[in-house]
């Protein structure tokens, strides 16, 4: 037996899940701009007034661990990150530094959490991650968020949505992919004070770069402010 080639045989293997493993679990910074991890849980629920709540993964499942799918332009520079319930008791706003040089599929979010979130279902807890510093912005083109461990980009997203009342669609509007409308639907179940509404977008045939979306709603058959919307779409070539 060739001992040489055993040993130089383990080493590459060895290397190889290292890599795997370093791309796969690369972590976000968190930014204090105070003197702790901003966040709250009360028992009156609160209205944030966005009207995008959250953009999550439609594979999200019930899972303290959140993510964001990486994005070649967040290189070194601050993402902002809201987090709000379905029920509007939970809340939390937080500037991350995103790691340097990682080339992982998504980038985690270290847990500052002093409460349990993956008590909230899969649909419950939503998570806005977009480009800039929350002191600075107020909104930007906004990452692909995750619950639980899942590496890979899903066939579709699910934007959250506060509608007023009102019906709600999704409207493409990016001039390289194929224009569509797509209705939207109401949560009925529980307490919707934080978001009340579910738009399910397919990405499948997205490509990589941005996708720009509208939401429209209507109510009383009058037309309320559209919300534009770009969401970045990570290279999907490890899906």
């Amino acid at each position: 037996m060739d001992y040489r080639a055993v040993v130089l045989a383990i080493s590459t293997l060895c290397a190889i899940c290292s890599q795997v493993a370093s791309a796969q679990d690369s972590v976000a910074e968190l930014t204090l701009k105070g003197d702790r991890f901003l966040e709250s849980l009360t028992e009156e629920a609160s209205v944030s007034g966005r009207v995008v709540a959250g953009v999550l993964a439609s594979n999200a499942r019930p899972a303290q661990t959140l993510s964001l799918f990486s994005s070649p332009v967040r290189e070194g520079e601050d993402v902002c990150v809201r987090v709000v319930s379905r029920d509007g008791l939970y809340w939390s706003e937080n500037t991350f530094r995103w790691p340097t040089g990682t080339k992982a599929d998504r980038v985690r979010l270290p847990n500052h959490s002093e409460y349990d979130l993956s008590r909230y279902a899969a649909k419950d807890l939503s998570v806005l991650g977009y480009e800039g510093d929350c002191n600075e912005v107020e909104r930007g083109p906004v990452l692909i968020a995750v619950r639980g461990d899942s590496n890979h980009l899903p066939d579709s997203l699910d934007i959250l949505v506060n509608s007023g009342r009102s019906d709600t669609f999704a409207v493409v509007t990016s001039p390289d992919v194929e224009a569509g409308t797509i209705a939207c639907g109401l949560i009925r179940e529980g307490r919707r004070t934080g978001y009340d509404t579910i738009c399910t977008v397919p990405i499948t045939d997205a490509g990589t770069g941005s996708l720009a979306l509208r939401i429209m709603r209507r109510r009383f058959d009058r037309m309320m402010p559209p919300t534009e919307l770009v969401v970045r779409l990570p290279d999907r070539a490890g899906r």
